[in-house]
């Protein structure tokens, strides 16, 4: 065997073998079930989920020590979030106490997010550590609302203004009566959470929904709209029958045009 043929594998028995107790090594995370917001989908190294949901991180088979942690770190701000003795009751900061959960046997950590989650994590024993694993916990999105005239007039311009109470979303889309709507002079997006009718027509009446979309959550809204007839135009003739007392005996037949009203008095036989 070449001497570069011997080289090589005393590199891999070195990198694979107990040789390499100290190298660092991955944490793999995983939003649990039911958590219906997130990816479920086991991550190494870049984990998104979402507030209130459950996530467990893993790590890998590492030399026996007497005394393990986990940390957390985000910019200048670190935290230890449990220390561990061997056989001793886990010693736990009093910011994840009652919302994490230590497996004693295999190290691994639950823990349910809420905001400032966001971060790195390392799990370390006295002579190993993990490398830092990066968390971004995000709000989900609530049902957007949808802010412009229910009912308008045939001719005019329609503005629709979809407003999210909280959070952020990265992406939103326009749809009406199910089907998605494209961009075009009729139908016109403004910073996407805008939708513009120009010169709307009885057509353009139906239901309405903002969609909106981030990492972790979808949600959407309907609206209904209503374009009604221009105000210049004829409304269809109604006649009315008026009884003006039985004993005179006259009847009042009204015409009603728009605005205005002609009757016409005729005595009955």
């Amino acid at each position: 065997m070449c001497a570069c043929c011997l080289l090589l594998l005393l590199l891999l028995l070195l990198a694979w073998g107990p040789g390499a107790a100290g190298a660092p090594s991955a944490i793999i995370a995983q939003t649990l079930a039911p958590c219906y917001s997130a990816d479920l989908q086991p991550a190494s190294g870049r984990l998104i989920s979402a507030v209130s949901c459950t996530v467990l991180l893993a790590v890998p088979p590492l030399n026996a020590s007497a005394v393990v942690f986990w940390e957390y770190k985000n910019g200048p701000h670190e935290e230890i979030i449990l220390k561990y003795y061997l056989n001793k009751p886990v010693n736990t900061a009093a910011s994840y106490k009652n919302r994490t959960k230590f497996n004693e046997t295999d190290f691994s950590l639950q823990m349910v997010l809420q905001r400032g989650d966001s971060g790195t994590y390392r799990f370390r024993t006295e002579s190993q550590e993990t490398d830092w694993f990066q968390l971004e916990v995000i709000e989900p999105l609530p049902a957007p609302e949808i802010v412009g005239n229910s009912s308008v007039k045939a001719g005019g311009s329609i503005k629709l203004v979809c407003n999210i109470p909280e959070g952020k979303a990265d992406s939103y889309w326009w749809k009406k009566n199910g089907e998605l709507l494209l961009g075009s002079d009729h139908f016109q997006f403004v910073r996407n959470n805008t939708l513009h009718i120009i010169e709307a027509t009885m057509n353009d009446s139906g239901y309405y929904a903002c969609v909106v979309r981030n990492k972790v959550s979808q949600n959407e809204t309907s609206f209904l709209l209503r374009v009604q007839n221009a105000a210049n135009m004829v409304l269809p003739v109604m006649m009315a029958c008026v009884i003006v007392g039985s004993l005179i005996g006259v009847l009042v037949w009204c015409r009603r045009r728009g605005r205005f009203r002609h009757c016409v008095r005729r005595w009955r036989a």
